[in-house]
């Protein structure tokens, strides 16, 4: 057994963990109605395993052993993760992300008494993303960079659907029955048996290129409602570069958050 790892399946629980640098790790198992398994970790010390009710825990387990260096190699790039991403703060000089861009939160203060209705307006100028506001207040910077985020994912989301709609054949052909903008925590893009597609409301902090992937691999479960083979390829016939998205998406998520 390789000492930096060891995947850890409880007899009394039937619980799964993950031993990183002597350091125990809990693995959240998902069921879904799915026949593959997917592998996620979350920065910094999340792991999550995707598969179907009929898998067991033992089997999971030879599957996480069988993924361990590719598990181990993807801890090691969070360990010395900026933390500030993930325990925000909202205060001047911290940093968001927009269309791929990092920008600096300056918040501009309105001292005027007089003006007693909560106002905040958002812009970017040059390296700064600005807020002019009567409340400097955590929840309020929140909660108004979240409407503006939904507002700038909404316009952009429409405009990238114009363009991937002018240049592939294949994505103009495909009609989903609503295309919604929400807020998501983990998942940046979701396709129901209804046809309905929902897009993270963050999606405008990522770059255009991984947004048009984004909007891709969700017109593709148009088609497939899956991650078959098939599934991919269809994606690849439209992004034929789709897995340097698909790894920058993987590698920088943790950043795009609110």
């Amino acid at each position: 057994m390789n000492k930096d790892y060891e995947v850890i399946l409880e007899n009394n629980t039937n619980n799964l963990s993950f031993l990183y640098k002597e350091n125990k790790i809990n693995v959240k198992v998902i069921y879904r109605k799915r026949k593959t398994i997917s592998i996620r970790i979350i920065p910094k010390n999340t792991i999550e395993i995707i598969g179907s009710k009929n898998m067991s825990n033992s089997y999971l387990k030879k599957i996480l052993i069988n993924k361990s260096s590719w598990i181990m190699k993807t801890l090691d790039k969070f360990e010395y993760m900026d933390d500030s991403f993930k325990e925000r703060k909202y205060i001047n000089g911290e940093i968001f992300y927009y269309l791929g861009k990092e920008y600096k939160l300056n918040i501009i203060e309105d001292k005027n008494k007089d003006n007693k209705k909560k106002y905040a307006h958002i812009s970017i100028k040059q390296d700064n993303l600005i807020i002019n506001t009567n409340n400097n207040e955590k929840e309020f910077i929140k909660n108004e960079l979240k409407k503006w985020y939904k507002i700038e994912s909404e316009k952009i989301v429409i405009d990238r659907l114009e363009v991937l709609k002018k240049e592939s054949e294949i994505i103009n052909n495909l009609s989903p029955n609503i295309i919604k903008i929400k807020e998501q925590k983990k998942r940046w893009g979701s396709c129901t048996s209804q046809k309905n597609i929902y897009i993270n409301s963050r999606i405008s902090m990522a770059p255009i290129h991984v947004i048009d992937y984004i909007l891709v691999h969700e017109f593709c479960h148009l088609v497939h409602m899956n991650h078959s083979q098939d599934f991919y390829n269809l994606i690849k016939k439209i992004l034929p570069n789709f897995k340097q998205e698909e790894k920058w998406l993987k590698e920088n998520s943790y950043k795009l958050s609110l």
